[in-house]
């Protein structure tokens, strides 16, 4: 099966890790496929390639969700978090070059989110696909990880390092 931008996969001699770039938006993100085992049925790499053709559709619902966790205000699980971990770990000067002097607002917080990364884990349930949202990697190395469902549904969001 030839998956894009990984290339032909057999699905009864599976590598363990495959890597590419994926064009979202514009901008080219990594974009990696992780098996634990050597063979897999057909019909998970088809779950792969059909989360790949939704792509866009699914950073859509990444960035939605992170903007429904902001909006929980301190009901919220991870944006806020997030946002408080920098504002307290980041000096004032790196924190004001990346938002600027004013209160940072959740459209600022959200306009200087970008995704780094998918990876996918096709013999994960419920942790299918991950893609990785985070503010300018210059800064920081932690991330948000919107993590998708077998199905392509949204399922949650972590933050990790």
């Amino acid at each position: 099966m030839n998956i894009q931008p990984f290339g032909e996969i057999n699905p009864a001699e599976l590598e363990e890790f495959y890597d590419g770039e994926i064009k979202v938006n514009g901008k080219l993100i990594e974009i990696d496929l992780n098996f634990e085992e050597e063979s897999i049925e057909a019909e998970e790499l088809t779950k792969v390639e059909s989360f790949i053709k939704n792509i866009e559709q699914h950073m859509k619902q990444a960035f939605n969700a992170i903007s429904a966790d902001y909006d929980l205000g301190e009901e919220s699980d991870t944006a806020l978090f997030y946002l408080e971990h920098h504002r307290k770990e980041l000096s004032k000067i790196i924190f004001s070059t990346i938002f600027g002097p004013n209160p940072v607002t959740k459209e600022l917080f959200m306009q200087n989110l970008s995704a780094n990364r998918i990876g996918l884990y096709p013999e994960e349930e419920e942790a299918f696909a991950i893609i990785d949202i985070q503010l300018p990697k210059e800064f920081t190395n932690y991330i948000m990880a919107v993590t998708f469902d077998n199905t392509g549904k949204f399922a949650f969001i972590s933050m990790d390092s």
